[in-house]
């Protein structure tokens, strides 16, 4: 039997169909599609989730401005160099590919922002 999106309708309950509410938007007029989740020890998440009664904020607004907006400390190893080096090829050639600025993408901008205050924190915290 196949998987089919038609197939499962089927089975859903009438109340799912009809009672579902319209996602909301954000203030910028988008739809909160993605979800992200990870694993904490409860310590943490004692933490965290006390942090974000005291800012009064929703769970995904604190997590989402504490990951945007938040300086944090970036351990240099392999992977992180490897992470850094590939974005590097993939701004390069989209830079490479433009015929305009008109054509830059803020999401290659956002990520050459974020290498080199990742690089200017190895730096001010190495020996040299």
């Amino acid at each position: 039997m196949s998987d089919s999106k038609e197939h499962r309708k089927i089975y859903r309950r009438d109340t799912l169909l009809k009672n579902t509410k319209p996602k909301k938007k954000d203030e910028k007029n988008r739809k909160k599609s993605a979800c992200v989740n990870f694993r904490v020890t409860p310590e943490e998440k004692e933490i965290i989730f006390n942090r974000i009664r005291l800012s009064g904020l929703m769970i995904q607004d604190y997590v989402a401005q504490s990951c945007m907006y938040n300086q944090i400390s970036v351990v240099g190893n392999i992977r992180t160099f490897d992470a850094i080096r590939n974005e590097m090829k993939t701004i390069d050639e989209h830079l490479m590919s433009l015929k305009s600025v008109d054509e830059l993408e803020l999401e290659k901008l956002e990520s050459l922002r974020m290498i080199l205050e990742i690089l200017d924190g190895f730096y001010k915290n190495s020996d040299l």
